[in-house]
């Protein structure tokens, strides 16, 4: 099944620019039928480092960007192409071409470039059409983001790719007038165990589940790179095959206690938690 629109449902990437030093930029395209504000509503952009399923970087975006219009996230050391374009800019260390990028509202995702969690080595893809060292624009076909971090990323499917340093692109974009937001809706209605499977992979691997209800047995505070929750299935299914329990990473101190009765929405993947020396 798929949800259609020919509206955008929310804000999502439009142009991805990697080029020399810290020429980078991303572009946020509106193409919902009204402004937005972006403080109100907790408008953010991650960056997840090196194959790490946390954020170690978070980029708050301020301002309002009008329906139809961009709004233009640039490194403060970029090219002055690209800063002649930015509507808001910000130090540190950026994305590379092996770094997961997500664009959040509060704590909705709204679109990811990369797979989070997966390290892909230099790049995604291949040729001009790669996270590295190019800058990808959207095609006009695509009217929403992916929200599914979790799943292959082929840059390919919904990007064009132009050679290292194109910042043309930068401060507009179109989008087709039959272009539609068609996704995979999300997979209901499971319980842990289903999603754990009687095999060492889980079944759902790289699938958006939701409703997934549990009672949190443990909570470990470890921060944006190993915190989270285990949780137990409240009605076992009594299969030994099977495993009735799950952790559920949040990238953050959870705010829950064991005991908890919780219902769990996320992406379903192999987690392996980063533990330092």
């Amino acid at each position: 099944p798929t949800v259609t629109s020919a509206a955008a449902p929310d804000l999502f990437f439009s142009e991805y620019v990697e080029g020399s030093g810290d020429s980078k930029a991303l572009e946020i395209f509106n193409g919902t039928g009204a402004d937005v504000d972006l403080d109100a509503g907790g408008y953010h952009v991650q960056m997840h480092f090196n194959g790490a399923a946390g954020a170690a970087l978070r980029i708050d975006l301020t301002g309002t960007v009008a329906d139809g219009d961009v709004f233009v996230l640039a490194h403060s050391s970029a090219a002055a192409a690209v800063l002649a374009q930015a509507d808001q800019t910000a130090g540190g260390g950026w994305f590379n071409g092996d770094d997961a990028v997500v664009l959040k509202r509060g704590s909705s995702t709204l679109d990811v470039i990369g797979k989070l969690g997966s390290d892909p080595g230099a790049q995604w893809g291949s040729g001009l059409a790669s996270t590295a060292d190019n800058t990808l624009r959207r095609k006009a076909g695509i009217a929403c983001g992916d929200p599914n971090g979790v799943d292959a990323f082929d840059p390919a499917v919904e990007w064009d790719g132009f050679a290292n340093n194109t910042f043309g692109g930068l401060g507009s974009h179109t989008v087709a007038a039959d272009a539609q937001c068609a996704r995979p809706a999300p997979t209901a209605d499971l319980q842990i165990f289903d999603i754990q499977g009687a095999g060492h992979p889980s079944p759902y691997d790289g699938v958006l589940v939701t409703g997934v209800p549990g009672v949190v047995t443990a909570v470990r505070a470890g921060g944006a790179l190993n915190g989270g929750f285990w949780m137990a299935a409240p009605e076992p299914d009594g299969e030994d095959a099977t495993s009735d329990g799950i952790f559920v990473f949040t990238g953050a101190n959870p705010d829950t206690e064991p005991g908890d009765l919780v219902v769990v929405d996320g992406g379903a993947t192999e987690f392996r938690p980063f533990f330092e020396d």
